[in-house]
């Protein structure tokens, strides 16, 4: 069996309404029962249900600094992108 370790996590609430839903970035770990660990970040949104988090998606991402420098470098021009397509 596999058991998930939360490392760090960074959460900060957006929506219409404060403490209504939420965006995580954390740092996570897989320990396999023969002991042997995976760690990978991860991104989750969720909301709030009596004050208790409750998450809702997640997209994990390897360790790999191509991999998040790939996410780093077009996740703003992405997001540029739908603004403007929103504007027009």
């Amino acid at each position: 069996m596999v058991e998930f370790e939360t490392i760090e996590k960074e959460r900060r609430d957006y929506g219409n309404f404060p403490g209504e839903k939420f965006v995580e970035v954390s740092r996570n770990k897989a320990v396999q029962d023969d002991g042997s660990e995976n760690s990978f970040l991860q991104i989750a949104t969720g909301y709030y249900q009596d004050e208790e988090p409750k998450y809702k998606k997640r997209f994990t991402v390897p360790k790999d600094e191509k991999a998040v420098e790939h996410i780093v470098e077009e996740l703003p021009e992405m997001f540029e992108k739908e603004k403007k397509a929103r504007e027009d």
